[in-house]
């Protein structure tokens, strides 16, 4: 489902979120949702919102984490996380970021059994293709006439 026709356009982001879910039945739900929060596309079982809480909850947590990794490593304020990975009694969530310039995000939940290592091979490649294709975007130009 795509649902903000305000942030980069994704028409189909299956491409980019099939991938994740086939991986493994543990794998339960994939988004990708923009720095601010804003959901991009989520997987057919995700309610809208339910996509929109947690793309927003995403957004904060990955600043919060970029803010204390910063300090904790005396990094410049602007040095980028790759990956953040938040584990539970019920299972794990990642988010990894899709390009450097993107300001977009691909966020992956499954459960106990989840191949992490797999699933995180798999989000690599699949912000890779996502971070090129958003990157290749025409740039609009201004007064043509």
């Amino acid at each position: 489902m795509t649902l903000s026709p305000s942030r980069p356009v994704i028409e189909d982001p299956s491409w980019v979120l099939t991938p994740l879910t086939e991986v493994s039945k543990e794998v339960k739900h994939a988004l990708i949702l923009s720095s601010d929060g804003m959901v991009i596309g989520a997987t057919e079982g995700l309610g809208r919102d339910t996509a929109e809480g947690i793309s927003a909850m995403t957004a904060a947590l990955h600043g919060a984490a970029r803010a204390a990794a910063n300090a904790a490593l005396e990094a410049p304020d602007g040095t980028p996380v790759t990956t953040i990975t938040v584990q539970n009694a019920h299972g794990t969530y990642m988010i990894m970021p899709a390009g450097a310039r993107t300001n977009t995000f691909i966020a992956v939940a499954g459960g106990l059994d989840m191949p992490m290592g797999t699933v995180a091979h798999i989000m690599a490649r699949q912000a890779k293709k996502l971070g090129e294709q958003l990157m290749s975007v025409p740039a609009r130009t201004q007064g043509a006439s």
